[in-house]
């Protein structure tokens, strides 16, 4: 996990935010988003906030106002696996280059 990222939880919404900014960026307009992070799916569908998190959930919220239509989903870990899989592939990769940048990290 990234030093500046306290949780998995906190990692997650950050993801969720870069994906939907990704996705208005290039013109998408109906939005079914999944994740297996089950206390981030309920904040975000039930417009709870969740302190640790408070800032990103806004983000989140104000993003989903520009979409068309758009949904969050819970999908169990055992059911998203390549999902996962690419997502944990993916930070290692970044984290591998970051530390050819920057070996203090």
């Amino acid at each position: 996990m990234d030093r500046f990222v306290s949780s998995p939880l906190m990692m997650e919404a950050i993801a969720i935010r870069s994906a939907l900014h990704f996705a208005l960026e290039n013109g998408f307009s109906h939005i079914r988003l999944n994740s297996d992070a089950q206390d981030l799916i309920r904040a975000l569908v039930s417009q709870e906030y969740i302190k640790e998190i408070y800032g990103l959930l806004f983000d989140i919220h104000a993003l989903a106002f520009c979409f068309s239509s758009i949904s969050f989903n819970f999908v169990p870990r055992s059911v998203n696996f390549l999902s996962d899989s690419i997502a944990k592939s993916a930070l290692s990769r970044l984290s591998s280059l970051l530390s050819l940048w920057d070996p203090q990290l």
